[in-house]
């Protein structure tokens, strides 16, 4: 029979009875159960060889069979109660000296139950309130066994329980300083969590508001640009002026169709499957179409030998460079712009520099965020950039870009 090549699903792994138990049960009904068997187990072992003759100790068999069966039940409380339940196996423990029952193989009947109901008390409370409860629930054991070594001379007595008090009272106390610490250290994940959680929500707006800017402030820049230009030149030169408008109808058809673009990569970012980002090898372009449109003339320049530069780095050359001239068709309109790129073999150099522009500067378009945003490019990459006026009346913007810190793609943001 031909083996079928299509992969079959594996059936979930059936979990531990125990595992099962506890989910049918919950959390605090499992608990109650392990207690309750316990309790059942430290009444079966400790009492009950007396009961079934196997042992002989001191007082009747109900007495002993009585004391035994309340010495022990209390611990199906334990985790509710702690310290009441320590207050009752010690009255017990007490009361059955005094009588002069035993109903454990042991003197004094020592068993579980009492290290037990300390080693709760110390788990569950504070370590001064565990101390002092359990010195108290020892020492009023041992000055029952003190009277009852007086009532009954022929019955031997110890102060046993109270020896026990010591380990369990110190294993106790460990389990609370670990459980406590575990907790603390949950907490602090999830504080630590939450404030990843909101860093990348901030570092996710400003990337969102980054892209924003530098997708759609290049085009209303020359959109402010032209529109200007067209107005002033309307009635005396009316083919500048339907050139200026053509510019303008070509720029914000770019703007819109770069907008679209940029929403769809979000929503493809999400999806695992986003659009390829542009990079500098999309600078001839952007150089020529800034020619294109009449408002600066851009001449792109290389030095060193090109090289493939990670994601990050490809970005944000793009990105700033696009800034950086967008600012200057901004401010000093029909200015000539030298774009270099100087590759060396730690870090990439950006430079744009401008001559000042002939024409008047339009209105600013914009909150003034470019040069801020060119900065923080820079510095996401563990690099620097700088910018101000040149003594010719220009202006330059320098970045650099290490190569061997931008190893994160995210880190193009």
């Amino acid at each position: 029979m031909p083996l079928s090549s299509e992969p079959t699903s594996a059936e979930p792994a059936r979990p531990p009875w125990l595992v099962r138990v506890e989910r049918r049960l919950g959390a605090d009904g499992a608990a109650t159960l392990v207690d309750a068997v316990i309790a059942i187990a430290c009444f079966a072992l400790f009492t009950g060889p007396l009961l079934l003759g196997v042992v002989d100790r001191q007082g009747p068999l109900a007495a002993q069979a009585a004391f035994g069966l309340i010495a022990a039940a209390p611990l199906v409380l334990r985790r509710r109660s702690p310290i009441g339940v320590l207050a009752c196996i010690t009255a017990v423990l007490v009361a059955a000296t005094l009588l002069g029952v035993q109903f454990t193989p042991f003197v004094s009947d020592a068993g579980p139950v009492f290290p037990i109901a300390v080693y709760t008390v110390a788990a569950m409370h504070r370590r001064y309130v565990s101390l002092s409860v359990s010195v108290t629930a020892a020492v009023i054991t041992w000055i029952g066994a003190a009277v009852a070594f007086a009532m009954y001379t022929d019955i031997d007595q110890d102060a046993v329980q109270a020896v026990l008090a010591v380990p369990a009272w110190l294993i106790g106390n460990a389990t609370r300083g670990r459980r406590e610490f575990q907790r603390e250290i949950a907490e602090q994940e999830r504080r630590w969590e939450e404030e990843r959680q909101r860093r990348r929500r901030v570092e996710e707006h400003l990337q969102l508001s980054r892209e924003v800017h530098d997708v759609v402030s290049h085009s209303l820049s020359m959109i402010a640009v032209r529109s200007g230009i067209g107005r002033v030149v309307f009635d005396e030169q009316p083919d500048e002026a339907r050139h200026a408008l053509a510019t303008i109808e070509t720029a914000s058809r770019k703007a819109l169709a770069d907008l679209r673009g940029l929403l769809r990569d979000i929503r493809t970012t999400v999806s695992g499957t986003a659009a390829p980002a542009p990079g500098l090898a999309d600078l001839p372009a952007l150089a020529a179409q800034i020619r294109d449109d009449g408002v600066a003339e851009v001449r792109l320049i290389e030095e060193g030998r090109p090289r493939s530069y990670p994601p990050a780095v490809d970005l944000s050359g793009y990105r700033i460079v696009q800034e950086a001239v967008t600012n200057v068709v901004k401010h000093a309109p029909g200015a000539s712009v030298t774009v270099r790129l100087t590759h060396r073999p730690t870090e990439l150099v950006l430079t744009v520099t401008d001559d000042g522009g002939t024409q008047p500067a339009t209105a600013p378009v914009g909150a003034g965020l470019g040069l801020a945003g060119i900065r923080e490019r820079a510095e996401l990459l563990g690099g620097e950039a700088a910018a101000g006026p040149d003594p010719d009346g220009g202006f330059t913007v320098q970045a650099r870009l290490p190569i061997v810190a931008a190893t994160d793609p995210a880190a193009s943001a």
